[in-house]
This record gives C-alpha cells, sequence and structure tokens, in this order.
C-alpha cells in the first residue's frame, strides 16, 4: 500500500506560493464575549505581521459556517516548521506578550497546532486560487495499527471520490508535530458548499472501505469554515 509522504525539500513545486509550504500553523479561537469586533480589528493586526517573518508565505482568517465548533480559524503557510523558532519570530512573540495582553487573557478559547505536510508535490496538493473561500478541516486519530490502511484509503479512494464532488478544488492532509490536536488532519478546500449532500459526496462517504476507517478511528474532528480576509 501507498504510504503518505512526509514534506521533502527535493518535492515536485506546482508553481504557485503556497506549494513551497511545507507546514501549517492552524489556530482556532473563540471571540471575548462582548468583542467580536474588537477581536476582529486586532486579529486583522495580528496576522499580517507574521508575515513580515522569515519562511510565513500566506495567511488567512476564517469563520465558523456551523453553529458547533470553534467560532474563528486562522491558517498561516510556512516554508517549514523551522519559521517558527527563528530569532524575528520569538521576538515578535516576546514583544507582543505586553500589548496584547489585555485581549489575549479575554479570549475564552485558543486552540494552537503546528502540522508538517504530506503528500508535498501531488496533483491534488496543487494551488488553485490564492485564497479558497471554504475549508472543510477533518481531524481524525487512526489506532496505531490502523494508520497504514486509513493513509491508503485517503490516497487510494477517498481523494480521487472528493475531487469528483462538485465545489472541491484541493486536499492537504497533515501530520501534528505541536499542539493538542489530533494526529491527522486534511484541510479541504472549496468553491462552493453546494457539493455536501450531492450524490458524489454521498458515494464518497459510503463505501466499504470509508465505513471500515469510521468502525476503527478512536476520535473525529470535522469543522467548516468559509474565508473572512486572505494576507
Amino acid at each position: 500500500m501507498p504510504q503518505a509522504q512526509p514534506a521533502d525539500s527535493g518535492a515536485a513545486s506546482t508553481g504557485g506560493l503556497t506549494d513551497r509550504a511545507t507546514a501549517l500553523m492552524y489556530v482556532q479561537m473563540n471571540p471575548p464575549p462582548g468583542n467580536e469586533d474588537g477581536f476582529n480589528a486586532w486579529y486583522d493586526q495580528h496576522a499580517p505581521a507574521r508575515l513580515a517573518m522569515p519562511g510565513f508565505l500566506s495567511a488567512r482568517r476564517y469563520q465558523a459556517v456551523e453553529a458547533e465548533g470553534p467560532r474563528y480559524l486562522a491558517t498561516y503557510d510556512l516554508e517549514d516548521v523551522s519559521a517558527l523558532h527563528t530569532s524575528e519570530y520569538l521576538r515578535l512573540r516576546e514583544d507582543e506578550k505586553s500589548r496584547d495582553r489585555e485581549m489575549m487573557a479575554s479570549i475564552p478559547m485558543i486552540d494552537r497546532r503546528v502540522y508538517r505536510a504530506l503528500d508535498v508535490g501531488q496533483p491534488w496538493t496543487a494551488e488553485w486560487t490564492d485564497h479558497a473561500p471554504y475549508v472543510l478541516s477533518v481531524a481524525m486519530e487512526p489506532p496505531p495499527d490502523k494508520i497504514e490502511d486509513y493513509h491508503a484509503w485517503y490516497l487510494e479512494e477517498h481523494i480521487p471520490m472528493l475531487l469528483k464532488v462538485k465545489g472541491w478544488r484541493r486536499i492537504r492532509r497533515y501530520e501534528l508535530v505541536e499542539g493538542s490536536g489530533l494526529p491527522f488532519m486534511a484541510l479541504h478546500e472549496l468553491e462552493s458548499l453546494d457539493g455536501f449532500g450531492s450524490p458524489e459526496h454521498q458515494a464518497s462517504i459510503s463505501t466499504p472501505w470509508r465505513l471500515r476507517v469510521a468502525g476503527y478511528v478512536k476520535n473525529r474532528e470535522r469543522c467548516v469554515f468559509k474565508l473572512l480576509r486572505g494576507f
């Protein structure tokens, strides 16, 4: 069975800006009660400051579509995980401690995760737009003895079927390296939400292999977000 391929500096590029990305910083937040406008104004300044740092390629902010789950998501494409350990970035974070103390203390939920990219250079990871209008985030935790089967299902069946669904444009898969999230996450970039519930979508989640995976996955997280702003 094919194995998930880790990020590799020699991976083929498909020509877009974020094709250089081999890591992702993924931050979910809930806004302070009664100060959502202030939170959004603050984050619209917070995110661009990171793009001035070495190794940060792009940033996007999203808002939840569904009622359950985190309300906001920010994603940062990174050349490599080492972008989070440069002297410039560490100095920025230190400078922000005093400046942003009040806002950070008022935010009831911050979930920061760092991932390394899988499948780098594969056709389904090729950039199709600067900022996807919607993203579907699906994280899973297969048991250790099923990880190979889990990756094979994604690569051999699930991704090919999803790319036939209306609205699906890009799928990037990741493995957690820092944070409290589940070990594997797929970020699906969508042109629209029209494909959900379609015959093609129903087929992709109803195969015997998919049902087998659903039966052994210990934990699963699913969130849908719409684009607020790209940087």
